[in-house]
């Protein structure tokens, strides 16, 4: 369903390609983005991670700066500067926790799988955003402090209230995701981090007192806001992307997508090998998990548009990401199907 609201999207803003784009799309890191990780951070098993950390680690740490290295390497190759090349590389570098976490569920994959490249999706977006902003680590703490606090005491107030409302629980989360993204963003800290935060405690604190229904028509208020959030971004994308710039973009995204491809195979056919529960299909599972989405193009939109290479840049990061998602409906599936007939 995502790979279709995203095209639809992108053509929709195609339509409308020009200033508006560019006006409004750099509101995205804002105001659309936090909204679609605390929907991912609100269903995140934190159970089934804790048990998975190992591989979390890996995945998060190295390879989220492989895979910002092999991207800014790739356009070194294609002449841009090496500031612009790394910004694009640590934009892309992120897995979209929205379209990976649509794909797993979809495909049927082991519970531990799934909490695997859901947890990779979520942390390794909050690195990317530190290597892109070149944000103080112990700001990024303090936001990180701050989320889990404004969770703790959201899910406190719901259960005080008893709410049973769905539309009211969603609505306290909404509130929640802007004022705690907009005081993080205030001090300097990282309003990503601090919603992805939010979004986990909050469903800790509430989800033993809070009836089932009512999470679950929470759970689907955010799934409508998400597809819609996303035809929004990608309409966005869509509308500042400029024409003239479609042959360097097809170039540079074969060239992106082949470096994400071979930084992909690094850490997952590499480095995740040392884990020996972690079988081979298990490792190819995780390996075409690697979709890009939201995030990568709301970062890419903070880039000033009037450096050199800037406007390429945006369309390549644009094509990029719409291919690693026609990559994802194919490869999720087959690995998947293998995994499950190999019984590792």
């Amino acid at each position: 369903m995502l790979p279709g609201i995203a095209l639809l999207g992108a053509a929709a803003g195609l339509l409308f390609a020009g200033p508006v784009g560019a006006v409004f799309a750099p509101a995205a890191l804002h105001y659309i983005v936090p909204p679609l990780l605390f929907e991912a951070a609100w269903n995140l098993d934190l159970e089934a991670v804790r048990r998975a950390w190992r591989p979390v680690a890996i995945l998060v740490l190295p390879g989220v700066a492989i895979a910002a290295l092999c991207v800014a390497g790739a356009l070194l190759l294609l002449a841009f500067p090496w500031p612009l090349a790394w910004t694009v590389g640590a934009a892309l570098s992120a897995t979209d926790p929205v379209a990976v976490i649509a794909f797993a569920r979809s495909v049927g994959a082991p519970t531990k799988l799934v909490a695997i490249v859901e947890a990779e999706s979520l942390f390794n977006d909050a690195f990317a955003v530190a290597l892109v902003r070149a944000s103080n680590f112990v700001l990024s703490l303090v936001a990180a402090l701050l989320g889990a606090l404004a969770g703790d005491i959201l899910g406190r107030f719901a259960c005080w209230l008893r709410l049973r409302h769905a539309l009211a629980l969603w609505a306290l989360s909404v509130l929640g995701v802007y004022a705690v993204g907009a005081a993080a963003d205030a001090f300097g800290g990282s309003g990503i981090v601090a919603v992805v935060m939010l979004g986990m405690f909050m469903r800790t604190r509430i989800e033993r007192t809070i009836d089932e229904g009512t999470l679950d028509g929470a759970e689907a208020y955010w799934r409508w806001a998400a597809v819609a959030l996303n035809f929004v971004l990608f309409a966005w994308m869509g509308a500042s992307f400029n024409i003239l710039d479609a042959r360097t973009a097809l170039l540079g995204a074969g060239l992106v997508v082949l470096a994400l491809a071979a930084a992909r195979l690094v850490t997952t056919m590499g480095l995740l090998r040392v884990l020996p529960e972690l079988s081979e299909a298990r490792r190819r599972f995780i390996a075409t998990a690697g979709v890009r989405g939201a995030l990568s193009l709301a970062l890419v939109f903070t880039i000033d548009v009037h450096l050199p290479g800037a406007q390429s840049a945006r369309a390549i990061v644009f094509v990029a990401v719409l291919a690693t998602m026609l990559v994802g409906v194919v490869a999720l599936p087959r690995s998947a199907r293998k995994l499950l007939a190999s019984g590792t």
